[in-house]
């Protein structure tokens, strides 16, 4: 049985506050500190009044704060978005130690509010994230003993995700390329190689970054990737060319190819030397996944049909092949006007 008792407060500067406890079973459970002692009782009752009807009706109480919420999902967590563990704790500065049913749809909306000034895939991916965690936690309610309850419903179901537009296909002109290439060489070293590859064979930045020497077949020219989006394990292509500069670079062992300098296990992260190729180069808009996107439209106006484009980048179905497929009917007008304009004279 959940009961309440008032206690007064003197602060530093000694004004008077009146903090409303809430016990149940000997044990404090919840408290909240108002400026006048008539609203502590108010609150305090109507909270016990609240928390018999719940129980009447079968709904516990929360009692799973945030960053142990965190805690528990990270040390399940086994997905393969690289991103996750920034996000996850970006939300974590947020709410920090705050009950879960105290975290409302609206304070939610409130947090988010800075990221509806970025793209609505940026928006999206840390609402989703959210959403995540709160899922996660509902299913807990089905492990945990007596002592122990999470929430039922997910706040997030309530906060509109931002239309977005996954269409852009952002690829180099040719004198583009020609300019990043030379900035790539002039910066050097291995954030060279790294570009090469993603240039040349539509592989994704999390899938370089995992990428070991195991993993190449220098006879045959190929990667195997094990750690892909789609979870399913394939062999991309590596150009002659390319597999020349890597070979100079080759290491004994199964290392990363790109690991960090203080952790042989953890990748290294090219950030600053992307930005600054990116700058010497005088190219603009242009991000690192674009890269892809670039190796796609090449293939695409070199003729390649969409479905060896999909296999080259792994893309499990064609939906995702298909934003190239204006660049393969461009080659076949191409293709047409150049074999039948020679053939038809007036």
């Amino acid at each position: 049985m959940a009961s309440s008792f008032i206690s007064k407060v003197i602060l530093k500067n000694k004004d008077v506050r009146y903090r409303a406890v809430i016990t149940r079973s000997g044990r404090n459970i919840k408290s909240k500190t108002f400026r006048k002692r008539s609203d502590a009782k108010g609150w305090g009752i109507r909270y016990v009044l609240s928390l018999e009807k719940h129980e009447a009706k079968g709904i516990r109480e929360c009692t799973v704060r945030f960053n142990d919420l965190v805690g528990e999902y990270m040390y399940q967590w086994a997905g393969k978005d690289h991103d996750r563990a920034r996000l996850v704790h970006w939300w974590v500065a947020q709410f920090g130690s705050i009950l879960l049913s105290d975290i409302t749809t609206n304070l939610i909306r409130d947090k988010l509010k800075p990221h509806r000034s970025k793209s609505p895939a940026t928006y999206n991916r840390y609402k989703a994230t959210l959403s995540a965690l709160f899922k996660f936690a509902i299913i807990q309610n089905d492990y945990v003993d007596d002592d122990q309850y999470y929430i039922v419903c997910n706040p997030c179901d309530e906060v509109r995700a931002l239309p977005e537009n996954n269409q852009r296909v952002r690829y180099l002109t040719d004198d583009e390329k020609v300019r990043l290439l030379k900035s790539a060489n002039e910066i050097g070293g291995k954030f060279r190689i790294k570009l090469l590859l993603a240039l040349t064979t539509g592989m994704r930045k999390g899938e370089l970054d995992q990428l070991r020497w195991g993993d190449l077949d220098f006879e045959r020219g190929l990667a195997e990737l094990h750690d892909t989006k789609n979870g399913s394990p394939r062999h991309t292509p590596i150009p002659n060319t390319v597999m020349t500069e890597v070979k100079k670079y080759r290491e004994v062992g199964n290392g990363l190819l790109f690991p960090s300098i203080a952790d042989s296990e953890k990748k290294f992260d090219y950030r600053k030397q992307w930005l600054r190729c990116l700058k010497l180069a005088g190219i603009t808009d242009f991000r690192w996944h674009d890269m892809r996107h670039d190796t796609a439209s090449t293939l695409a106006r070199d003729g390649r049909t969409l479905k060896e484009i999909a296999e080259i980048l792994g893309h499990k179905s064609l939906a995702s092949t298909n934003r190239y497929a204006h660049l393969c009917t461009e080659h076949k007008v191409q293709l047409l006007n150049d074999t039948m304009n020679k053939m038809i004279i007036f």
